[in-house]
Formats: structure tokens, sequence, C-alpha cells
């Protein structure tokens, strides 16, 4: 393309910025975070969100603006220091990790370093979780056209679910963009003995009913503005 700077690395990106956040909890009155059984939007797109799912939905639609996992479905370790700081990332083998000495983001592997994991939980005294990261665009929110994100660390319920569904349709289908998938969230209980506390689970299902399709398609067509009449009668 014309009008943009070459370079030899060619870097495989989201074609639309991040406009908001799609989160399964909330802050209480007292300021403690508190899970919910519904999505809660952030970020200042919010209200379109709220228009067009309502105020507590536990459903809603998305698609996947590419096939690619880096980017739209992205499983990965994470490392914070104590402070909720950045440390490494990476899929167990390959690593983006900081480097005090360098003050810069340095590329390392484990074929290199095997102990890497162990050796950075042990020196920031912090463990490693595992994230899933979705990127999607909401079909239904209307007059705003960007990719919202959708983070969880459930690592035991959410993330097999959602990721297995992924790779499943991927595999099958040939490819996930284009298609409306459900993003629900429902509300479980734990089955530890002595455990009562409640988590959601996310759970990602393919739906292109014609129900779903129908949405879709209404939410593509054209806003248009109700102006107020105008006045025919001058007044002298």
């Amino acid at each position: 393309m014309p009008g943009r700077i070459l370079t030899n690395k060619q870097e495989n990106r989201l074609p639309f910025p991040i406009v908001g956040k799609v989160k399964c909890g909330m802050k209480s009155e007292k300021g403690y975070p508190m899970s919910t059984d519904y999505f809660v939007p952030s970020g200042n797109y919010a209200p379109l969100f709220t228009q067009a799912y309502g105020e507590k939905p536990s459903t809603i639609q998305i698609v996947f603006p590419d096939d690619d996992p880096e980017l739209v479905c992205r499983e990965e370790y994470i490392l914070r220091d104590a402070a909720g700081k950045l440390i490494a990332s990476g899929d167990g083998v390959n690593f983006r990790t900081w480097s005090e000495k360098q003050k810069v983001y340095i590329d390392l592997t484990t074929d290199e370093q095997p102990n890497l994991m162990e050796m950075l939980a042990s020196h920031y005294k912090q463990e490693w979780k595992v994230t899933l990261t979705l990127n999607f665009i909401l079909p239904l929110v209307r007059g705003v056209m960007g990719c919202w994100q959708f983070v969880t660390k459930g690592s035991a319920s959410t993330i097999p679910q959602v990721r297995d569904t992924f790779d499943a349709m991927l595999d099958k289908n040939g490819r996930v963009a284009g298609v409306v998938f459900d993003l629900t969230v429902t509300m479980a209980k734990s089955q530890k003995p002595g455990v009562s506390s409640k988590y959601p689970v996310v759970a990602l299902v393919p739906n292109e009913s014609r129900e779903n399709l129908l949405k879709v398609h209404e939410a593509r067509k054209p806003v248009r503005l109700e102006l107020p009449e105008a006045n025919e009668e001058r007044e002298d």
C-alpha cells in the first residue's frame, strides 16, 4: 500500500483498535472486587454496550475479526511483580521478558534457559498465572467500529472450555472469523469441601441460529436520526 513505511518484519495485527473491555466483575460500594453473573463493560463506549445488550446481560453475541489465535484467542503464562507490573509473558517455551539491566523487554526461550520460569518466579517471589485473552467485535453495538477485550484467569473452568471450543471450530470449520458466537456467563458453586464460594464460568458457543443472525442483520442497518420537525409558521 503506498503511503506507508515499509518494514522487513510484517506484524499481524488486529484490524481495529480495542475500544472497550468486558468483565464478569465489578467493585462493591466499599471498593471491594465482586464477581457477577453478567457482563460488565468498561471504557468510553460502555454506554453503547449497555444500549445493545441491556443492563445485566448474561449472553452476548461476538464475532472474531481474525482466525489467528495469537490475535483473538491468546492463552499464555503471565508473571507480574508485587506492584502488578508485567515481568514476562509467553507460551511455555517462548517468552517476552523484562530486563532490569537493559530496561527493555527481550525475547528468551526455555530452550536456551530450561529453568527460566522457575528462576523468574523465585527472583520476583510471585506465581505464574495462566490467562486467556479474547479480542472480538460486538456486532450488536452500533455507532463505533472496534474490538472489545475479555481476559480471564479461570484456568480450571473458563479457559479450557473457551479455548477448546475455539480450536475445535477452527479445526472443523476451517475458520472462526465472521462466525457468530454466544459468550455466556453463569455462576458456579465451588465443589471443594468446606468452601461455599461462587465464581463466574464463561462459555463460548457457536450460534448462527436464525434469531442470532437476525439480530446481527438488524444491527447492521444504518442508524437513522429523528430530527425535530421544523416550525413552518413564522412568528412576527
